[in-house]
């Protein structure tokens, strides 16, 4: 049985053919006068100035001839000229979003778009969207096929096997239609793709060709195939607008085209002629556009010169207003850096200087010779708090400056959701008991499902800085933490009692530097950078985060990320006293670090008689150390020292001992470095401040401490 092939409408307005022969001349010629008499009366209208004055933005998908990209990636086609038209005379700012159909439909449900061409009238569009009034172009189904076959009506079409691109409205209207309807009997072979229709066409898998009369246009109509004269289902085409669009906009589209429609002489038809005449072009001879300068420089010149005058007048100030436009936006540009800027002085000023003045002024008591242990205790305590303050102020800074340059990068490691919530409930119950306040955890992942794979590092830092966040601001009742899986998300939550966030700072309550009341900057502690770090990570991990609060009676944070099942790991225990550690083994450990402060912090950590230090101020040094001690356990390299720096010691170092072990250290903390030490020539990494059961670990690791498990 011979089968047909369908695709999807390709819709516009007119089938135009311009006869062949001798006659083509004269045609050639009046449309050459048609063009001279447009363009004259082109100069001699003044442009109406427009009303809108915000971009208006036009979706673009793949439909050639109506709309489409071009090879060079730009919008082409009948509705984006017939747009363009409108836009240059109603001196109309314009720009393009490219998509698919139904994301584009999505998009102007939503407001981001403003008009979406090639709108037809339907049920679903009339209750979703408003169209125009005047249709732009008007199509219908027609039937395609190899050249030489007979077929004269719709009835031809009986005992056939008719294929349709799969999921096309054609398909649906084949099968609700002409089987129901014109009680037709035929079978349905399904293409994917147009090239696919055609090749089956040419195989004979299918007889026949349904698609618009546009397909006779596109680019997918080959020389083998003909039109049949078999036409059906007529439809008009618009331009689709959101259901609450301005009828300002939809009135004026309606009015050009109007205007144009009824002029024969108009863009309109000049645009209709160059898509669907493929001769149209091929007519207008070289030196035409040479002869039509000309004569419109004569008629310039002798008919119109006050004109030129005012045309250039318009011009000027047409540039000025885009000038002044650019200036405005600027301006504000400029107006909302020095704001920024002014408010990041301000928060970095407090939070550095408050942390700072505890950390000098009681540092300065300790000093004091007849101080009780219960004082000194007390002081030592406010000390460490508020170096902790203070640090967790530069991280945020540094975490901002990572984010804002890209210095990001996602570290997938496997994670046990169940340990690390019930972590963060231990580590935060002490705190939450101080204030006299419950802390919940509510963990519905089965243990089977609890392992997953995602970066463990910044997962850490989301839930860190609203745990934080939900005891800094609860002073009675209760904070719940809680964890479950959402289909293939998993949902964490924290949720307080604490004093809540007015409805009209929940929006801003993740820019930076913004607190959700202006009077918490004395009462409560903060940079106002955390809920906007968090914001960053979570989107870093392809998650969303929202907030559900009400002023007074508390605050709910929840966020998701993919979950991406994992293999459960098992963890060895590690020692935690260094004496223990080392079990009368002696180690002897270079440390590289030109700060004095940085190197008596690493000497008291290690200070045992089972290990000998060595120090170096700069990288030269580090290299003639490490030279003349072959038989070194151990370098802590720091990366930033004088001379030499860590990196270029280190590649010196592995010319002539390829077997110590290096770590590096460094205080920065931005993306390439840990990379780049790696590649130098180091075998691990870490950042500073340097952490003491992190560094137990590194030297348990890389010498010759046996582990005691």
């Amino acid at each position: 049985m011979q089968g047909i092939l369908l695709l999807p409408p390709i819709e516009s307005e007119f089938y135009f053919k311009i006869p062949a022969g001798k006659g083509n001349a004269g045609n050639t010629m009046g449309q050459h006068k048609k063009y001279c008499k447009f363009l004259f009366l082109l100069l001699l209208c003044g442009s109406a100035m427009a009303q809108i004055k915000e971009p208006v933005k036009i979706g673009v998908y793949n439909n050639s001839p109506k709309v489409f990209l071009n090879e060079d990636g730009e919008a082409d086609g009948i509705f984006i000229d017939l747009l363009e038209h409108v836009a240059e005379k109603e001196e109309l700012e314009i720009t393009f979003v490219s998509g698919e159909w139904q994301e584009l439909k999505d998009l102007l449900s939503k407001g981001k778009i403003d008009i979406l061409p090639d709108f037809a009238v339907s049920e679903e569009n009339d209750s979703l969207f408003t169209i125009n009034s005047i249709p732009v172009l008007s199509s219908w189904l027609e039937v395609y096929a190899v050249k030489g076959a007979r077929l004269y009506s719709i009835r031809d079409l009986n005992n056939k096997t008719i294929g349709a691109l799969k999921g096309s409205i054609q398909q649906q209207y084949l099968e609700e239609y002409l089987q129901d309807e014109l009680a037709l009997a035929f079978d349905l072979e399904i293409c994917d793709t147009y090239p696919q229709c055609i090749e089956a066409l040419r195989a004979g898998k299918a007889d026949l060709l349904v698609a618009s009369r546009f397909f006779y246009f596109s680019n997918h109509f080959p020389e083998d195939i003909s039109p049949t004269g078999i036409i059906f289902k007529p439809a008009d085409l618009y331009f689709g607008f959101q259901k609450e669009a301005d009828t300002q906009l939809i009135q004026l589209i309606d009015r050009n085209l109007a205007e144009m429609k009824n002029d024969p002489n108009s863009a309109y038809y000049s645009i209709l002629h160059s898509w669907l005449d493929p001769a149209f072009r091929k007519q207008q001879p070289k030196y035409f556009l040479w002869i039509l300068t000309a004569l419109l420089s004569i008629l310039l010149v002798v008919l119109v010169f006050t004109f030129v005058l005012k045309y250039q007048v318009d011009l000027q100030t047409k540039a000025l207003w885009r000038k002044n436009r650019q200036l405005t936006r600027a301006k504000e540009r400029a107006e909302e850096n020095e704001r920024l800027k002014t408010i990041f002085l301000q928060n970095m000023s407090h939070e550095i200087r408050t942390p700072m003045n505890g950390i000098i002024g009681f540092l300065s008591l300790l000093k004091e010779p007849n101080l009780d242990p219960e004082s000194r205790e007390k002081y030592i305590d406010i000390v460490n708090k508020s170096g902790k303050r203070l640090l967790t102020t530069i991280n945020n800074i540094i975490e901002i400056s990572k984010i804002d340059s890209r210095q990001i990068e996602v570290k997938t490691s496997i994670v046990d959701l169940k340990e690390v919530m019930n972590f963060y409930y231990n580590f935060f119950l002490p705190q939450a008991k101080e204030k006299k306040i419950r802390i919940e955890l509510k963990n519905d992942i089965p243990p089977e499902k609890a392992f997953i794979k995602t970066d463990k590092f910044i997962l850490d830092n989301i839930l860190t800085n609203l745990i934080n966040n939900a005891l800094k601001f609860t002073n009675t009742g209760v904070v719940e933490i809680g964890t479950s899986l959402e289909g293939e998300k998993v949902k964490f939550y924290v949720k307080d009692s604490g004093i809540g966030i007015p409805e009209g700072r929940q929006k801003a309550i993740f820019e930076r530097f913004v607190q959700a009341n202006l009077n918490m900057t004395r009462a409560h502690e903060g940079s106002g950078l955390g809920l906007s770090i968090v914001k960053a990570y979570v989107e870093i991990l392809k998650g969303e985060i929202w907030l559900e609060s009400k002023e007074g009676e508390g605050s709910t944070f929840t966020f998701t990320i993919p979950y991406i099942p994992a293999e459960p790991t098992t963890k060895t225990e590690e020692p935690v006293n260094l004496t223990e550690a080392l079990q009368g083994e002696h180690l002897k450990i270079l440390i590289a670090e030109d700060d004095n402060i940085s190197f008596l912090f690493i000497q008291q950590l290690l200070n045992k008689p089972e290990i000998t230090l060595l120090r170096a101020i700069d990288g030269k040094q580090v290299i003639e150390l490490a030279r003349t001690n072959p038989d070194l356990s151990l370098i802590l390299m720091d990366i930033k020292m004088p001379v030499i720096n860590g990196i270029d010691a280190t590649r010196k170092i592995r010319e002539f001992n390829s077997t110590v072990p290096i770590i590096a250290q460094s205080a920065y903390s931005f993306t390439g470095e840990q990379e780049q030490a790696l590649k130098a020539g180091c075998n691990d990494y870490m950042t500073k401040p340097i952490n003491k059961g992190r560094l137990l670990t590194i030297i348990r690791k890389y010498t010759r401490i046996p582990d005691k498990s």
